[in-house]
């Protein structure tokens, strides 16, 4: 079975060799040293998950993952930034560029590995998606029915329908930041709340612990506010403020393409069950 592909990219070569030696046991490493050839070797190798650090020569990281993200043949590629900058303003701007994950340097080796995998196993869904999805209305149960021996359906019995709940929730979870940004930018919402409407849209039931954690670092970074309700000093309600409303305006595009992948999961889902 063919490895993974992982994109390195840093202008100091002692950095890619870090990450070679960490990552190639399990995965095929390629390098760049700059943004331009960053954005070559993508299009040379369209690799599988991208470790790109922010500092770099030429184009910086975050206009090399705008580029990346902006390219529909290149917006489904995971793309961790990694720096030594450590400010909020930081964080926002790889929100805004459309990363999928911001490590601070130096960053833990065993955290880093796991979101590599879980990042990997995401796109691994959605590109399954997507194969299937140009194949025409793969969720037609009619369409399944007539082709029921043809390798495509075979592979969608054993392969999707099997995993789709956990991928489902691995997707929901990979861009929750996204998807409670566009929820409290449209109405204020609790905790509470914000689980159910989740569960409703995207048939995932998350725990308290995974909503609040990721609500309290929007809010910490500035692109959240909670206020209590009037009348209730028990039940805080959380407000996406002026750049979380500017954040997501800027990624609207992005959240369309995420939240048309939770939904074709969960018609595959359905659909199976239909069988």
């Amino acid at each position: 079975m063919d490895k993974c592909r992982i994109l390195v990219v840093d202008d100091e070569p002692v950095n890619v060799e870090l990450l070679d030696g960490i990552l190639s046991n399990d995965y095929e490493i390629i390098k760049a040293f700059n943004g331009n050839e960053a954005l070559a070797q993508v299009e040379k190798s369209l690799p599988d998950i991208i470790l790109l650090d922010i500092i770099i020569k030429g184009m910086s990281g975050y206009e090399v993952c705008r580029k990346l993200k902006g390219n529909e043949k290149t917006i489904s590629i995971p793309i961790i930034l990694i720096s030594n900058l450590k400010d909020k303003a930081d964080r926002i701007k790889a929100i805004q560029a459309g990363a999928d994950e911001f490590l601070s340097k130096p960053f833990d080796i065993d955290i880093l590995c796991e979101r590599v995998k879980s990042l990997l196993k995401v796109k691994h869904h959605y590109d399954t998606v997507r194969t299937l999805d140009k194949s025409g209305p793969i969720f037609s149960l009619n369409k399944i029915s007539n082709v029921r021996d043809n390798f495509v359906v075979t592979f969608f019995d054993n392969n999707i329908f099997n995993n789709n709940i956990a991928c489902t929730e691995e997707i929901v979870k990979s861009h929750l930041e996204m998807i409670l940004l566009k929820f409290l930018s449209e109405k204020p919402m609790c905790g509470l709340e914000i689980i159910k409407e989740i569960n409703k849209k995207y048939n995932v039931l998350l725990s308290q612990g995974t909503v609040y954690t990721t609500l309290y670092k929007l809010k910490k970074d500035g692109i959240l506010y909670a206020e209590f309700e009037k009348g209730n000093m028990r039940t805080k309600k959380y407000s996406a403020t002026g750049e979380g409303k500017m954040t997501i305006y800027k990624k609207i595009n992005e959240f369309v393409n995420l939240e048309m992948n939770i939904l074709n999961s969960i018609q595959v889902q359905t659909s199976s069950a239909s069988l």
